[in-house]
């Protein structure tokens, strides 16, 4: 359960979840399933496929018990206003922040694409490891996208269809050995599958403005693992290879017909 530390967080953890309802109302069939698995109390880390820039997180949010925090990329931002509205959100939301360095990434931090340098990427890394330490060390919990890119989003991304998935990354394993290594902390870790199908009619009605085609949202909670704080190598990479497996597993499509790819579905984006 979330600990609002003053009443600023509490407003924007309102807003947020007020956004969440609206959204998903409009373009949203929202299923849940093994919501059971999700722990009623203590540190939980929710590793999940992404799948949609926006949906993803809000379905998540919706569901997960308490507030939740995400563990938050800001390398996509541009322009100072960007980046200065979405630290703001985050440091708000207590949520940790972080900058994606990787192939697809290092031409853009070359060309001054983005509001941040690459000097700037360790040193947030480090500073969102002892916050999420903090945060999991206070029973709270962590959303987190170990492929690190989502299929549909308004930013290029490495997926190249529909149906790709990355691998996942093993940081989220990490974190949770780190913060169990005061001896007293347990982090569950909750493999989550997301199911998009895309239904034929719209769901407004003809007359209101701006409709849009509805998206039917399966998310899946599978059953929640823990990892030893001092866990070898090996051990890790077992257990990140079994979570993105049940990932994938409880992302399968509700029906013959997957998901549109990426592609297609530029009148859904937000703009």
């Amino acid at each position: 359960m979330s600990r609002h530390t003053n009443p600023f967080e509490a407003l924007v953890d309102a807003l947020i979840d007020l956004f969440a309802r609206i959204t998903l109302a409009l373009y949203v069939d929202l299923r849940v399933e093994g919501d059971a698995h999700l722990p009623r109390e203590g540190a939980t880390v929710i590793a999940a496929r992404h799948y949609h820039f926006l949906f993803d997180a809000l379905a998540l949010r919706r569901t997960a018990h308490g507030s939740a925090h995400f563990w938050t990329a800001l390398d996509w931002t541009t322009a100072r206003w960007q980046r200065f509205g979405m630290e703001l959100l985050c440091h708000a939301a207590r949520w940790p922040t972080v900058l994606r360095v990787d192939d697809y990434t290092q031409a853009q931090f070359v060309r001054g694409a983005s509001a941040y340098t690459l000097d700037e990427a360790q040193p947030m890394l480090r500073a969102a490891t002892r916050q999420t330490v903090k945060l999991l060390r206070a029973g709270e919990t962590l959303m987190i996208f170990p492929e690190a890119y989502t299929t549909v989003d308004i930013f290029p991304t490495p997926k190249a269809d529909g149906q790709a998935y990355l691998p996942f990354r093993p940081g989220f394993v990490k974190l949770a050995q780190l913060a169990a290594r005061d001896g007293k902390t347990q982090v569950s870790i909750v493999p989550t599958g997301l199911a998009y199908e895309r239904l034929s009619g719209p769901r407004w009605l003809r007359w209101l403005p701006g409709r849009r085609p509805l998206w039917r949202i399966t998310l899946r909670y599978g059953e929640a693992q823990r990892i030893a704080p001092r866990a070898t190598p090996a051990e890790v990479a077992a257990l990140v290879a079994r979570i993105e497996r049940e990932a994938r597993a409880l992302s399968e499509p509700l029906s013959p017909t997957p998901a549109t790819s990426s592609a297609t579905l530029a009148p859904l984006r937000v703009r």
